[in-house]
Protein backbone atom coordinates (compact mmCIF):
# COMPACT_ATOMS: atom_id res chain seq x y z
CA UNK A 1 0.00 0.00 0.00
CA UNK A 2 1.17 3.27 -0.97
CA UNK A 3 0.83 6.09 0.99
CA UNK A 4 1.10 9.94 -0.23
CA UNK A 5 4.63 11.73 0.76
CA UNK A 6 2.57 14.74 1.87
CA UNK A 7 0.29 13.35 4.01
CA UNK A 8 0.85 10.41 6.85
CA UNK A 9 -2.64 9.90 8.87
CA UNK A 10 -1.57 7.62 11.92
CA UNK A 11 -4.24 6.71 14.00
CA UNK A 12 -3.52 6.34 17.89
CA UNK A 13 -6.19 6.26 20.48
CA UNK A 14 -8.86 7.74 18.39
CA UNK A 15 -6.28 10.91 18.54
CA UNK A 16 -5.01 12.38 14.79
CA UNK A 17 -1.36 12.78 14.45
CA UNK A 18 -0.81 14.72 11.31
CA UNK A 19 2.48 15.43 9.63
CA UNK A 20 1.92 18.28 6.75
CA UNK A 21 5.67 18.97 5.92
CA UNK A 22 4.76 20.42 2.62
CA UNK A 23 1.16 22.50 4.11
CA UNK A 24 0.49 26.03 2.47
CA UNK A 25 1.77 29.16 3.98
CA UNK A 26 -0.38 31.54 5.95
CA UNK A 27 -0.09 35.07 6.14
CA UNK A 28 -0.34 37.21 8.56
CA UNK A 29 -2.77 40.27 7.88
CA UNK A 30 -1.63 43.56 6.60
CA UNK A 31 0.33 45.27 9.23
CA UNK A 32 -2.15 48.28 9.04
CA UNK A 33 -4.99 45.63 10.77
CA UNK A 34 -2.75 44.51 13.14
CA UNK A 35 -0.99 47.26 15.24
CA UNK A 36 2.46 46.52 16.37
CA UNK A 37 2.33 45.33 20.09
CA UNK A 38 -1.56 45.28 20.23
CA UNK A 39 -2.78 43.47 23.44
CA UNK A 40 -5.75 41.39 22.95
CA UNK A 41 -8.69 42.42 25.72
CA UNK A 42 -12.91 41.59 26.04
CA UNK A 43 -14.96 42.36 22.71
CA UNK A 44 -12.16 41.62 20.59
CA UNK A 45 -12.73 39.81 17.23
CA UNK A 46 -9.79 37.63 15.51
CA UNK A 47 -9.23 34.93 13.04
CA UNK A 48 -7.11 31.64 13.82
CA UNK A 49 -6.58 29.70 10.47
CA UNK A 50 -5.04 26.23 10.74
CA UNK A 51 -4.18 24.46 7.68
CA UNK A 52 -5.06 21.13 9.00
CA UNK A 53 -7.88 22.15 10.92
CA UNK A 54 -10.16 23.22 8.40
CA UNK A 55 -13.17 23.69 11.35
CA UNK A 56 -11.13 27.01 12.53
CA UNK A 57 -11.11 28.60 9.43
CA UNK A 58 -13.69 31.48 8.00
CA UNK A 59 -14.79 31.94 11.72
CA UNK A 60 -14.26 35.19 13.61
CA UNK A 61 -13.73 34.22 17.46
CA UNK A 62 -14.54 36.78 20.33
CA UNK A 63 -12.85 37.06 23.28
CA UNK A 64 -14.75 36.97 26.19
CA UNK A 65 -15.25 38.71 29.67
CA UNK A 66 -13.37 36.74 30.88
CA UNK A 67 -10.54 37.01 28.67
CA UNK A 68 -11.08 33.81 27.28
CA UNK A 69 -11.71 32.50 23.84
CA UNK A 70 -13.65 29.22 22.76
CA UNK A 71 -12.24 27.33 19.74
CA UNK A 72 -12.62 23.87 18.50
CA UNK A 73 -11.10 20.53 19.98
CA UNK A 74 -9.08 22.42 22.58
CA UNK A 75 -12.49 24.71 24.35
CA UNK A 76 -11.25 27.62 26.11
CA UNK A 77 -7.63 29.50 25.69
CA UNK A 78 -6.89 32.35 27.58
CA UNK A 79 -6.68 35.40 25.20
CA UNK A 80 -6.73 39.14 27.31
CA UNK A 81 -3.26 40.36 27.89
CA UNK A 82 -1.24 38.84 25.18
CA UNK A 83 -0.22 40.16 21.89
CA UNK A 84 -1.25 37.86 18.58
CA UNK A 85 1.94 35.80 18.37
CA UNK A 86 1.64 34.79 22.10
CA UNK A 87 -2.05 34.17 21.88
CA UNK A 88 -0.46 31.90 18.67
CA UNK A 89 1.92 30.57 20.45
CA UNK A 90 -0.78 29.26 23.42
CA UNK A 91 -2.84 27.75 20.70
CA UNK A 92 -0.07 26.07 18.94
CA UNK A 93 0.85 24.17 22.28
CA UNK A 94 -2.53 22.95 22.60
CA UNK A 95 -2.95 21.56 19.16
CA UNK A 96 0.02 20.20 19.37
CA UNK A 97 -1.60 17.44 21.84
CA UNK A 98 -4.12 16.18 18.87
CA UNK A 99 -1.96 17.53 15.58
CA UNK A 100 1.58 16.88 14.96
CA UNK A 101 3.52 20.57 13.71
CA UNK A 102 -0.08 22.47 13.08
CA UNK A 103 0.57 25.20 10.77
CA UNK A 104 -1.81 28.39 12.31
CA UNK A 105 -2.23 31.93 11.81
CA UNK A 106 -4.50 34.20 13.95
CA UNK A 107 -5.25 38.03 12.51
CA UNK A 108 -6.99 40.85 14.72
CA UNK A 109 -10.36 41.34 12.52
CA UNK A 110 -11.85 44.19 15.08
CA UNK A 111 -10.63 45.89 18.00
CA UNK A 112 -13.42 46.62 20.68
CA UNK A 113 -11.21 46.14 24.08
CA UNK A 114 -9.37 49.41 24.41
CA UNK A 115 -12.08 51.64 24.08
CA UNK A 116 -11.99 55.52 25.25
CA UNK A 117 -14.40 58.04 25.68
CA UNK A 118 -14.21 61.38 24.78
CA UNK A 119 -17.04 63.73 25.82
CA UNK A 120 -18.37 67.51 26.07
CA UNK A 121 -17.35 70.40 23.59
CA UNK A 122 -16.01 67.94 21.03
CA UNK A 123 -17.77 68.12 17.25
CA UNK A 124 -17.86 64.17 17.60
CA UNK A 125 -18.24 63.13 21.02
CA UNK A 126 -18.21 59.15 21.77
CA UNK A 127 -16.24 55.80 22.34
CA UNK A 128 -13.02 55.56 19.84
CA UNK A 129 -11.05 52.05 19.38
CA UNK A 130 -7.63 52.57 20.33
CA UNK A 131 -5.45 51.30 17.75
CA UNK A 132 -2.07 51.20 18.68
CA UNK A 133 0.03 54.26 20.40
CA UNK A 134 -2.11 57.27 20.21
CA UNK A 135 -1.55 60.27 22.08
CA UNK A 136 -4.24 62.96 23.11
CA UNK A 137 -3.93 65.19 20.48
CA UNK A 138 -4.51 62.46 17.76
CA UNK A 139 -7.71 61.15 20.26
CA UNK A 140 -8.90 65.08 20.11
CA UNK A 141 -8.73 65.02 16.52
CA UNK A 142 -10.51 61.93 15.76
CA UNK A 143 -13.49 63.63 18.30
CA UNK A 144 -13.29 66.20 15.44
CA UNK A 145 -11.52 68.98 17.30
CA UNK A 146 -13.28 71.19 19.82
CA UNK A 147 -15.76 73.23 19.59
CA UNK A 148 -15.56 76.98 19.78
CA UNK A 149 -17.53 76.93 23.30
CA UNK A 150 -14.76 74.62 24.63
CA UNK A 151 -13.59 75.59 27.93
CA UNK A 152 -9.89 76.32 29.22
CA UNK A 153 -9.61 72.52 30.61
CA UNK A 154 -9.50 69.12 29.50
CA UNK A 155 -10.09 66.57 32.49
CA UNK A 156 -8.58 62.96 32.22
CA UNK A 157 -9.34 59.84 34.23
CA UNK A 158 -7.11 56.99 34.00
CA UNK A 159 -8.07 53.17 35.30
CA UNK A 160 -6.15 51.82 38.11
CA UNK A 161 -5.42 48.98 35.81
CA UNK A 162 -3.89 51.16 33.31
CA UNK A 163 -0.83 52.25 35.20
CA UNK A 164 0.03 55.97 35.91
CA UNK A 165 -1.40 59.39 34.99
CA UNK A 166 1.92 61.02 34.35
CA UNK A 167 0.73 64.71 34.66
CA UNK A 168 1.39 67.63 37.13
CA UNK A 169 -0.84 67.58 39.89
CA UNK A 170 -2.66 64.28 38.78
CA UNK A 171 -5.04 62.84 41.58
CA UNK A 172 -5.61 59.45 43.14
CA UNK A 173 -9.22 58.71 44.66
CA UNK A 174 -8.36 56.50 47.21
CA UNK A 175 -11.54 54.72 47.18
CA UNK A 176 -11.54 53.52 43.04
CA UNK A 177 -7.93 54.10 42.76
CA UNK A 178 -8.32 56.06 39.56
CA UNK A 179 -6.55 59.29 38.57
CA UNK A 180 -7.93 62.48 37.30
CA UNK A 181 -5.71 65.47 36.06
CA UNK A 182 -6.25 68.72 33.99
CA UNK A 183 -4.85 69.73 31.51
CA UNK A 184 -4.95 73.33 30.15
CA UNK A 185 -6.51 73.41 26.32
CA UNK A 186 -4.19 76.12 24.77
CA UNK A 187 -1.13 73.94 26.41
CA UNK A 188 -2.65 70.58 24.73
CA UNK A 189 -3.61 72.16 21.25
CA UNK A 190 -0.99 74.38 20.19
CA UNK A 191 2.13 71.77 21.46
CA UNK A 192 3.52 73.96 24.15
CA UNK A 193 4.68 71.35 26.20
CA UNK A 194 5.47 68.59 24.48
CA UNK A 195 5.39 66.01 27.81
CA UNK A 196 1.20 66.80 27.96
CA UNK A 197 0.94 65.16 24.99
CA UNK A 198 0.91 61.99 26.73
CA UNK A 199 -0.23 58.86 25.21
CA UNK A 200 -3.63 57.24 25.62
CA UNK A 201 -4.63 54.45 27.59
CA UNK A 202 -7.22 52.07 26.98
CA UNK A 203 -10.51 53.15 29.16
CA UNK A 204 -9.01 56.84 29.32
CA UNK A 205 -12.18 59.08 29.92
CA UNK A 206 -11.57 62.65 28.36
CA UNK A 207 -13.97 65.72 28.95
CA UNK A 208 -14.06 69.38 27.82
CA UNK A 209 -16.30 71.16 29.39
CA UNK A 210 -18.10 73.95 27.81
CA UNK A 211 -16.73 77.42 28.61
CA UNK A 212 -18.55 80.43 30.63
CA UNK A 213 -19.90 82.19 28.53
CA UNK A 214 -21.34 85.92 28.54
CA UNK A 215 -23.59 87.70 25.65
CA UNK A 216 -23.19 91.03 24.11
CA UNK A 217 -26.25 91.48 21.71
CA UNK A 218 -27.93 94.60 19.83
CA UNK A 219 -26.30 97.37 18.31
CA UNK A 220 -22.68 96.76 18.99
CA UNK A 221 -20.12 96.41 16.39
CA UNK A 222 -19.21 92.43 16.56
CA UNK A 223 -22.38 90.70 18.67
CA UNK A 224 -21.75 87.25 19.97
CA UNK A 225 -20.53 85.03 23.21
CA UNK A 226 -17.84 85.39 24.31
CA UNK A 227 -15.74 82.48 26.30
CA UNK A 228 -14.55 83.81 30.18
CA UNK A 229 -11.02 82.38 30.53
CA UNK A 230 -9.75 81.14 33.94
CA UNK A 231 -13.51 81.76 35.69
CA UNK A 232 -12.63 85.60 35.75
CA UNK A 233 -15.52 88.04 36.55
CA UNK A 234 -16.30 90.97 33.53
CA UNK A 235 -17.61 93.67 33.90
CA UNK A 236 -20.00 95.62 31.53
CA UNK A 237 -17.10 98.06 29.60
CA UNK A 238 -15.38 95.14 29.24
CA UNK A 239 -17.92 93.20 27.88
CA UNK A 240 -18.76 96.12 25.27
CA UNK A 241 -15.14 95.85 24.43
CA UNK A 242 -14.93 92.14 23.20
CA UNK A 243 -17.66 93.18 21.35
CA UNK A 244 -15.73 96.00 19.82
CA UNK A 245 -17.91 99.01 20.73
CA UNK A 246 -20.76 100.61 20.54
CA UNK A 247 -22.73 100.67 16.82
CA UNK A 248 -24.44 103.31 15.00
CA UNK A 249 -27.63 104.31 16.10
CA UNK A 250 -26.82 102.69 19.62
CA UNK A 251 -28.85 103.51 22.47
CA UNK A 252 -26.39 102.81 25.72
CA UNK A 253 -28.71 105.05 28.44
CA UNK A 254 -31.44 102.11 27.51
CA UNK A 255 -29.17 99.00 27.74
CA UNK A 256 -30.16 95.99 29.90
CA UNK A 257 -28.56 92.81 31.36
CA UNK A 258 -30.86 90.14 31.06
CA UNK A 259 -30.05 87.21 33.76
CA UNK A 260 -31.34 84.06 34.72
CA UNK A 261 -33.31 83.62 37.38
CA UNK A 262 -32.39 81.23 40.27
CA UNK A 263 -35.81 79.58 40.50
CA UNK A 264 -36.84 79.45 36.79
CA UNK A 265 -34.00 78.38 33.82
CA UNK A 266 -36.38 79.75 31.36
CA UNK A 267 -37.27 83.79 32.90
CA UNK A 268 -34.64 86.20 32.65
CA UNK A 269 -34.39 89.03 35.18
CA UNK A 270 -34.17 92.82 33.30
CA UNK A 271 -31.54 94.51 34.57
CA UNK A 272 -31.36 98.40 33.54
CA UNK A 273 -27.97 99.80 33.32
CA UNK A 274 -26.95 102.92 31.39
CA UNK A 275 -24.13 102.38 29.43
CA UNK A 276 -23.45 106.03 28.32
CA UNK A 277 -22.97 107.27 31.98
CA UNK A 278 -20.34 104.52 32.81
CA UNK A 279 -18.73 105.79 29.39
CA UNK A 280 -18.69 109.11 30.89
CA UNK A 281 -17.29 108.47 34.16
CA UNK A 282 -20.62 109.36 35.63
CA UNK A 283 -21.85 105.90 36.72
CA UNK A 284 -19.86 103.07 38.18
CA UNK A 285 -18.93 99.81 36.29
CA UNK A 286 -21.19 97.00 36.80
CA UNK A 287 -19.81 93.32 37.17
CA UNK A 288 -21.88 90.63 34.74
CA UNK A 289 -22.04 86.87 36.06
CA UNK A 290 -21.20 83.84 33.21
CA UNK A 291 -24.27 83.19 30.91
CA UNK A 292 -25.49 87.44 31.43
CA UNK A 293 -26.72 89.44 28.58
CA UNK A 294 -25.60 92.36 28.03
CA UNK A 295 -28.32 93.69 25.51
CA UNK A 296 -27.81 97.35 23.60
CA UNK A 297 -31.12 98.78 21.54
CA UNK A 298 -31.12 101.12 19.15
CA UNK A 299 -31.53 105.38 19.90
CA UNK A 300 -34.79 105.02 17.85
CA UNK A 301 -37.07 104.06 21.16
CA UNK A 302 -36.95 105.99 24.58
CA UNK A 303 -37.38 102.66 26.33
CA UNK A 304 -36.69 98.56 25.65
CA UNK A 305 -40.06 96.95 24.70
CA UNK A 306 -40.44 93.68 25.80
CA UNK A 307 -40.57 92.11 22.16
CA UNK A 308 -37.39 93.57 21.25
CA UNK A 309 -36.07 91.84 24.48
CA UNK A 310 -38.07 88.61 23.51
CA UNK A 311 -36.13 88.62 20.04
CA UNK A 312 -32.79 89.65 21.27
CA UNK A 313 -33.22 86.30 23.15
CA UNK A 314 -34.15 84.56 20.07
CA UNK A 315 -31.04 85.58 18.69
CA UNK A 316 -28.83 83.51 20.95
CA UNK A 317 -29.60 80.10 19.34
CA UNK A 318 -27.71 81.06 16.00
CA UNK A 319 -25.41 83.05 17.39
CA UNK A 320 -21.80 83.12 17.12
CA UNK A 321 -19.40 82.05 19.67
CA UNK A 322 -16.26 83.99 20.46
CA UNK A 323 -13.09 83.33 22.34
CA UNK A 324 -13.26 85.54 24.73
CA UNK A 325 -10.66 86.92 27.61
Amino acid sequence: MVLSRAVLFIFLGGIAYLAADNAPELKKAPSAAVPPGYILGPNDQISVDVVELPEFNNKSYRVDNDGTISLPLIGRVHAAGLTLTEFEGTVHNLLQKQVRNPHLVANLIETRSQAVSVMGAVNTPGIQQLQGTRNLFDVLAAAGGLKQEAGDVITITRQSDQGPLNLPQAVRDPASGRMTAELKVRDVVELRDPHLNIPIMPHDEISVPKAKLLYVIGNVRKAGGFTLSDGRSVSALEALSMAEGLAPNAGPSHARILRRNETSVADRQQIPIDLKKILDGKAEDVALMPDDILFVPDNLSRRVSTRALEMAVQTLSGIVIWRGI
